[in-house]
């Protein structure tokens, strides 16, 4: 493995990832901006310009650019995030230049044409409908909504439906035209040249110049409750708490308290909860992080009259966990995060992600061997400390089902601070 990095005058940084006994490659563009760098107003731009960003280009309408990747056995993909929004394919190794210049071309010379805006319009609000209809994610956008009062961390990546309804070409035009290259990384892992790369990607974006700051607000907890009653066969439970960023001391803190409470089947909100009371079927914590904050968020799914038994265990839990963990627990805990990092290696799209999420976040490229440092050098000392920090701050829960015997936020805060 060999990890090259140049960066083009303009600001732009193209980064390769030589796998030379793999025949495949993960191509693509990372752009540091998303659903966070949105006013109310233009709230679900980024999600409907990744949607839109394969519809045509001057050269290429959208069949002929699936011909173009699809003809060489490849796929094409994107996604938008909260702080990114990445466009990609993966393809044969030997057609690496033909996947740089299409992720070129649709990103610098998409025309968003109108009869694909009103088609694709359709397709994301009919997505709002289908996410609007699932009681889990209804539950999480609620604690969103909840932790992050007022921000864009707690507005959906796929924004309201008046939104999108009102979404048109300037719009697109307009936001894709503050793409700064400076917040651009161009990323290819598998068997690659990285000369012929370079190449390539700078005849195309070596040109852009920089743009202004993006919208962006700092991470700001709130607490509070979201209580959504409605008709179904369970509730679900979710609460959060305010967590740190990815480059906090104690980021791996809060990775292992999260894993250590409900990150696995010997977790101890599993164990408690569905192993030795039966109360759940899924329970689960996990960490959102981003650059300058986040939460601590948990989830579980359970029947309308088990929910006042299960609420004060889960506090009890979280309760416990300001004592300390075990080494036991610890020592766990750090091979199963070892054994994840090691995982995503072994998937090209993975490593191309990480490598440029973790560059566009700090400006380096990390090893594994940095990464399992950082992973073992947290303390049960630290994990009791990051507990003690993240239960003492504001608490937001969020709830949909039949809610009559779920305890009031009041009764869960009591429950969080018993001694």
């Amino acid at each position: 493995m060999t990890i090259q990095l140049t960066t083009l005058s303009n600001g732009f940084r193209i980064l390769t990832d030589h796998l030379p006994h793999l025949g495949t490659i993960t191509s693509g563009l990372w752009v540091g901006v998303g659903a966070r760098n949105e006013r109310p107003e233009i709230n679900g731009i980024s999600h409907f310009l990744e949607h839109m960003i394969f519809k045509g280009t001057k050269s290429r309408d959208a069949l002929a650019i699936a011909l173009e990747i699809e003809n060489r056995g490849g796929e094409f993909n994107a996604y938008t995030d909260y702080d990114v929004t990445a466009y990609y394919t993966q393809m044969a190794a030997k057609h690496v230049e033909v996947s740089c210049e299409i992720i070129g071309d649709i990103v610098l010379n998409s025309t968003f044409p109108q009869d694909e805006v009103e088609k694709e319009r359709g397709v994301v609000i009919q997505e709002i409908g289908r996410y609007a209809d699932e009681p889990e994610d209804v539950a999480y956008e609620a604690l969103r909504r909840t932790a992050f009062e007022g921000q864009a961390l707690g507005r959906p990546i796929l924004g309201p439906r008046e939104n999108v309804a009102g979404f048109g070409r300037e719009h697109l035009f307009d936001y894709v035209a503050r793409y700064d290259p400076r917040r651009m990384v161009y990323v290819v892992s598998g068997n690659v040249d990285h000369d012929t790369v370079v190449r390539r990607i700078e005849g195309m974006f070596g040109h852009l110049q920089a743009k202004d700051e993006p919208f962006h607000e700092p991470v700001a907890s709130r607490g509070g409750a979201a209580l959504l009653k409605r008709d179904a066969e369970q509730v679900h439970f979710m609460a959060a708490f305010p967590g740190v960023g990815t480059e906090d001391p104690g980021s791996y803190a809060l990775r292992h308290l999260a894993n250590i409470l409900g990150g696995g089947m010997t977790s101890r909100l599993f164990q408690e909860i569905r192993e030795k009371r039966g109360l759940v079927y899924s329970v689960y914590a996990s960490p959102l992080q981003y650059i300058d904050g986040g939460a601590l968020s948990f989830y579980a799914g359970t029947g309308p009259e088990e929910a006042e038994e299960l609420v004060p265990v889960f506090f009890d839990e979280l309760r416990k966990a300001r004592d300390g963990v075990t080494a036991a627990e610890l020592e766990r805990s750090k091979e199963q995060l070892r054994f994840s990092v090691g995982k995503s290696l072994e998937s090209t799209m993975r490593r191309a992600d990480r490598f440029a999420r973790t560059l566009l976040r700090t400006g380096e490229v990390r090893s594994i061997e940095q990464i399992f440092t950082r992973i073992d050098a947290v303390t049960s000392d630290d994990v009791a400390a990051m507990a003690n920090r993240v239960f003492s701050g504001p608490m937001a829960v969020s709830a949909v089902g039949v809610l009559d015997r779920l305890p009031p936020y009041e009764a869960m805060q009591g429950m969080l601070e018993a001694a």
